[in-house]
């Protein structure tokens, strides 16, 4: 049986070389406390190969419709390293890409190091002390054409499908606030979907909450100037070579990134 090193690096290079999900049919995950041990080794791959350190965080499943999708009730994480980090008028490549993905999202940045705390944080009031501003964000993904395919375990084990961000200037408001914004995501000038922070679990923060005492129990916690992606507020979608995704938030602007052939000079 392979062990949790060769379940990563398999994972790694299925990525890699943009293979479809069938490519990790083989790799059996028996617990989500093994997911989470091949993700760090998944990540510490990706930074091995140049991709930078750990810059924030990004949240996933925080719908029920997906979380019945993949048979659970609660989301999941995945690091965001510094080097996908884009700022507003991003490029990328879709050929980088098995199947590239685009969500709306409100990002959170990290004010002050959070302390690790016995028995995590109670509520999402207790937040408040370290997030000032917020941003609104695209969260770039990968699925390899996953779709309905997908388990917990392989979606955290491979980094929650997380391929970089772009995102916007930072606004100072006031967080208990985020489930009040409105947004959508527009591809080549067509709106393509709209939501709001109440999408995500209720509140933003509320899916920041679990991201902290999930990597409490972990041993992890937020840092400064860390980035939080706290979840889709509206559809994913799918762009193409030629496209142009746009994310508008009320209160925090709007953030695009092109899809090209090739990157400009």
């Amino acid at each position: 049986m392979k062990d949790i090193c060769e379940k990563a690096n398999d994972l790694y290079v299925n990525c890699n070389q943009l293979k479809s999900f069938d490519a990790d049919e083989d790799i059996s995950i028996l617990s989500a406390s093994e997911a989470y041990a091949i993700q760090d080794k998944f990540i510490e791959l990706k930074q091995k190969d140049g991709f930078g350190p750990i810059t924030g965080w990004k949240i996933a499943l925080t719908n029920p419709a997906m979380q019945d999708l993949v048979g659970v009730d609660s989301p999941v994480e995945g690091a965001i390293l510094e080097s996908l980090v884009h700022h507003n008028n991003g490029y990328v490549l879709e050929e980088s890409y098995c199947h590239l993905g685009a969500e709306a999202e409100i990002a959170l940045k990290v004010c002050t190091d959070i302390p690790i705390q016995d028995g995590g944080m109670r509520c999402k009031e207790d937040l408040t002390p370290f997030f000032k501003e917020v941003m609104v964000a695209i969260e770039i993904v990968d699925d390899r054409n996953y779709g309905a395919n997908i388990s917990f375990e392989k979606l955290v084990a491979q980094n929650s499908m997380n391929n970089g961000c772009v995102i916007g200037e930072p606004i100072r408001l006031d967080i208990l606030s985020l489930d009040q914004l409105h947004g959508k995501i527009s591809v080549s000038g067509k709106t393509f979907g709209c939501g709001s922070g109440k999408n995500v679990l209720q509140h933003p923060l509320n899916s920041v909450l679990h991201l902290i005492n999930n990597l409490m129990k972990r041993g992890k916690t937020l840092k400064a100037n860390d980035i939080v992606l706290t979840g889709s507020i509206a559809t994913t979608c799918w762009p193409r070579s030629g496209s142009v995704v746009e994310v508008t938030i009320n209160q925090l602007g709007s953030v695009s990134l092109h899809v090209e052939a090739s990157l400009p000079v």
